[in-house]
């Protein structure tokens, strides 16, 4: 459960980079980052609001009272919606189901992901308790899954290149998705988190076929805050 209190002003810094590979076509990549603040408005425990701003690079800054709720469902711009995304300021139980009341370093906790989400399907993910310090209120959390069909707002075709220089838009198939990766919180808050997913691909039209990979990883950190 997070501490957070009225006033507290927190910042993170993160990335995602997507890639699609194969040995008929150019591999396609794809790079996003940005910076976020929060400021606490309402230090509800399930619940807590923000006067929240993001800045993707290359993008405008937005503003907006947010409310992150613990159990996935999220308020922006006044508009509600599930929070799919991978990473994030809070711990989501939609994507690390609730932990246990009293966890100890080498405990382990399934749950079910009932939702496409940014780096993986419908799916179940298991987490492991890495390390635990009760002094610093502080927990390293280790997650790995599997998935079958789309992650939230994958795409229905990638255009690509061919090694001999043609052009081709085609439509992409996904098999299995495995991702893994570590997450450290402080007080529930997000300290610094890695994720990485592969999975097989097809690329296809009534033409031609291609095998490929999709990988694809986030990384988020705690950074000082600094207005935007």
């Amino acid at each position: 459960m997070h501490q957070l209190a009225k006033g507290d002003s927190l910042a993170n810094i993160y990335s995602r980079t997507i890639t699609y590979s194969g040995d008929s076509f150019a591999p396609l990549v794809f790079r996003i980052s940005g910076t976020s603040t929060y400021q606490v408005t309402d230090n509800n425990p399930l619940k807590p609001v923000f006067q929240e701003a993001d800045l993707y690079d290359g993008r405008p800054i937005s503003r907006s009272v947010s409310i992150i709720g613990l159990n996935g469902t999220n308020t922006y711009q006044d508009k509600t919606y599930t929070n799919t995304s991978a990473s994030g300021l809070l711990y989501n139980e939609l994507i690390w189901g609730a932990i246990p009341v009293n966890v100890h370093e080498g405990d382990t906790w399934q749950n079910k992901i009932t939702v496409p989400w940014e780096l993986g399907g419908v799916g179940t993910q298991t987490v492991k308790v890495i390390s635990l310090d009760e002094q610093h209120q502080t927990i390293t959390l280790q997650r790995e899954g599997y998935s079958e069909g789309p992650h939230d707002n994958d795409p229905k075709q990638l255009d690509i290149t061919t090694l001999d220089g043609k052009k081709q838009r085609l439509q992409l198939r996904t098999g299995t998705s495995h991702w893994t990766g570590l997450t450290t919180f402080r007080k529930g808050i997000v300290i610094s988190d890695e994720l990485i997913v592969t999975r097989p691909i097809l690329l296809s039209d009534k033409n031609v076929q291609f095998n490929g990979q999709h990988r694809e990883y986030i990384l988020l950190n705690a950074m000082p805050y600094q207005p935007l």
